[in-house]
Formats: C-alpha cells, sequence, structure tokens
C-alpha cells in the first residue's frame, strides 16, 4: 500500500490490518508507522528516541518482553528456541521475539507520542495463538497462552507511556471503510494539475457541498482549462483524502455523480478513542 504521506510502501499482513492502517494514515497528526515491529526481548529505548520531533524529552525505555514475562509470572509462555552455540558446545535456549501489527506515531499540542494498535479479525481472536495443533489438542492452554502473549505486549509497551489499543474488522463501518479505500487509491496523483486549477477545483467542489453533484465542478474544471478528465478526478479525491473539502464519510458513499453531505460526525472525534494518548 503506497502512502504518499509517508513516501514509501506501507505492509499490511490482512485485509483488516489494510482497513487500520488506512485509518491510520488518514489522520493528520499521524507522522510516522511501524508495521509489524519486533518487540525487544531486552531493555531498549523508546520508539521516539531519536526522532527530530522527540528531541530533549525524557522518554521510558521498554524493559523487553522477558522482564515484562518474569514480572507477570508467564515466562513459560514466552517463545524459546533450542540454539547449539560451537564455541561453547552447549545447547541453550534463545527466546524468540514477538512482532506487533501497528505502531502510530503522533503528534498534538503536548508534543509527540505513540499509540500502539493491536489488530485481529474479531474480538474472539485475542484468546487465540496461531498454533493451531496446540488450539486443537488444548483449547484451554491455548487461550491462556494467547492472553498472555498480549498481555506481554501490553504491558512492555504501558511501562514506557504507551496506550495499546485492539482493533478488529467491526472497529471501522463499512461506509467509512469504503470511502477510505476509495480516497487511498487516490492518494497518489499521477499527473498534478497546476496549483491555480487546484485551487479553483477545490472552492467549486466545496461550492457543490450538499448542492448538486461534485462532477458538475470536475467537468467545469475540465472543459475550462482543457485538463485530463482523469487528473481532475484523481486531484477530487485527493482533495477529500487531504480533507481539504470536508465531507461525510461516515453514513453517505462517495459518488461523483451524487452530492456529497457536509460533513457532520468528524471521523475523527467518532474514533478519538483510537488516537488519544492517555494511558
Amino acid at each position: 500500500m503506497w502512502s504518499q504521506k509517508l513516501q514509501r510502501y506501507v505492509h499490511a499482513l490482512s485485509a483488516t490490518e489494510q482497513t487500520a492502517a488506512r485509518l491510520a494514515l488518514f489522520h493528520p497528526d499521524l507522522f510516522e508507522m511501524h508495521e509489524q515491529r519486533m518487540l525487544p526481548v531486552k531493555p531498549q529505548q523508546h520508539p521516539l528516541s531519536g526522532h527530530a520531533r522527540a528531541v530533549g524529552l525524557d522518554l521510558p525505555s521498554l524493559q523487553g518482553t522477558i522482564a515484562v514475562a518474569e514480572r507477570l509470572d508467564v515466562l513459560k509462555t514466552h517463545g524459546w528456541i533450542r540454539h547449539y552455540d560451537e564455541q561453547s558446545q552447549e545447547t541453550r535456549l534463545v527466546p524468540t521475539p514477538m512482532f506487533g501489527d501497528l505502531l502510530l506515531f503522533l503528534f498534538d499540542g503536548r508534543g509527540p507520542y505513540v499509540v500502539n494498535w493491536s489488530v485481529k479479525l474479531a474480538e474472539e481472536d485475542f484468546n487465540r495463538t496461531i498454533n493451531l495443533r496446540r488450539r486443537v489438542r488444548n483449547s484451554n492452554a491455548d487461550a491462556s497462552a494467547a492472553r498472555a502473549r498480549h498481555a506481554i505486549e501490553e504491558q512492555l509497551y504501558l511501562d514506557a507511556g504507551i496506550r495499546t489499543v485492539r482493533f478488529v474488522s467491526d472497529t471501522v463501518p463499512p461506509t467509512l471503510d469504503h470511502n477510505l479505500r476509495l480516497l487511498f487509491l487516490h492518494q497518489r496523483p499521477q499527473r498534478q494539475l497546476d496549483r491555480d486549477i487546484l485551487r479553483e477545483l477545490e472552492d467549486r467542489v466545496r461550492g457543490t457541498v450538499g448542492r448538486e453533484p461534485p462532477q458538475v465542478a470536475l467537468l467545469g474544471v475540465t472543459h475550462r482549462h482543457g485538463c485530463d478528465y482523469q487528473d481532475v478526478r484523481q486531484a477530487f479525491f485527493c482533495l477529500l483524502w487531504e480533507r481539504r473539502v470536508r465531507v461525510d464519510l461516515m453514513d453517505a458513499l462517495v459518488l461523483v455523480d451524487q452530492p456529497l453531505r457536509p460533513e457532520k460526525n468528524s471521523v475523527f472525534e467518532r474514533f478519538a478513542h483510537l488516537f488519544k494518548r492517555e494511558v
């Protein structure tokens, strides 16, 4: 998934992660995101350490999953592999790292902060591991291991002042998901319109909201300036993705041949609980 904001491809491992990533990238205060970030088994600096926006901040460290698991008395559920050390000629147990889903880097009036999103298809999946064999043989032990694994991740980040949010497929309603997917697909323009033409398009589209289909504005700009219609259409979707023109994305589908509704319920007011910094 190419992100124009991050200027790189974003990697999502499931449809639900794609939904979550689109919502995160739509947020105007997001400035970075880490996908499938490895959780450190040993102490490590805060994820913001070294970032230009975090200069001068006193950031707590991550204590590592081993220390957290010991504290929670679930060390036996931590992953391990056997490693043969040729130098000592001994076989040792080595901890295997866990991986998170999406780590969001955001900025507000108090400065930068981080929120951890743990993503699953459904809420009950937080009580299942990926070990299908164990799940079949002993569902109780599997559920216990899954809860321990998520407890380790949440406590690891909590110790560093980072809140963990659980995100499932129905966190985002279907209409909003459809609209964000449509806008995301067009947020990388193939050809940029002239700045004055883009400003005119923005004004015209804004003037159609709640009155007439945006197609009227798109065709007007296309014919007046001799532009390629597809370029104008793409620019229109970019205006909505960048929130330069704000319309209802929660309850109405974005269609060029139907009037757009004015924004009444902001996406970020509705989903503020997913992005807030407070632990």
